[in-house]
């Protein structure tokens, strides 16, 4: 898939010296609620040996490219950290094999954190995105025009929304900004996709579109299964 997930994030106030990144498996299983067992199971240690600041996954509800699509994220707290996990350490093979013959890996991919989230993350924490991948041939006017839409929606009755941008640095969508629109549930993320015609948003609406070309969306719950 070219990509996704996840996301959603995020993070992250304390790490100004190093640029935030994340990874994200692509995996498809015909037992997604067995994958959230794994998951929950044997996350945390997975993620200790791989300096991983907080982890989780993601059930698209929509978008996905194949049914059974589902996306484990990993942030860190910088690229290094992110692209030297030690694959031949016991605990990574111990936990692996309890799932390695229920999911196949479609694909794995790197994201460069390009805005901060809304704060660090709970294990056990639920939430919900609607993610967008998009070309821009201005980067940081669209990355501008992201911060203010996101003022303005928690200015008027959304102050629980959070809009995030990550480059994506892998697989066919290379070099594209993934959006992540956050809410804490699903109800409250279409309540704010219900809000499209609202007056606040018109000029908002019209500026961005001018910015950007749509590439892919795709809608997700997600949990959280470590944070550190």
């Amino acid at each position: 898939m070219k990509k996704i997930i996840i996301i959603s994030t995020l993070f992250m106030s304390g790490f100004l010296a190093a640029v935030p990144a994340m990874s994200v498996f692509t995996i498809n299983t015909s037992d997604p609620v067995g994958y959230l067992a794994w998951a929950r199971g044997s996350g945390p240690a997975l993620a200790k040996i791989n300096n991983v600041v907080s982890s989780g996954v993601c059930q698209p509800g929509y978008g996905a490219e194949e049914f059974g699509d589902m996306y484990y994220w990993s942030l860190f707290e910088n690229h290094a950290d992110s692209i030297s996990g030690d694959l031949t350490d016991p605990v990574y093979a111990r936990e692996i094999a309890k799932i390695a013959s229920k999911r196949t890996i479609r694909e794995t991919d790197h994201y460069s954190v390009l805005t901060e989230g809304s704060g660090a993350f709970e294990t056990g924490q639920t939430f919900a995105n609607y993610n967008i991948n998009v070309k821009t041939k201005n980067p940081n006017g669209y990355l501008q025009a992201l911060a203010e839409f996101q003022t303005a929606a928690q200015a008027n009755g959304y102050e629980d929304i959070t809009l995030e941008a990550y480059q994506i640095n892998t697989g066919d969508y290379t070099g594209q900004i993934m959006v992540v629109i956050q809410a804490p549930t699903p109800q409250r993320l279409g309540a704010f996709l219900d809000s499209s015609n609202e007056s606040w948003r018109q000029s908002l609406n019209n500026r961005i579109v001018k910015l950007r070309y749509l590439k892919r969306g795709f809608i997700m719950n997600c949990e959280v299964n470590y944070a550190r």
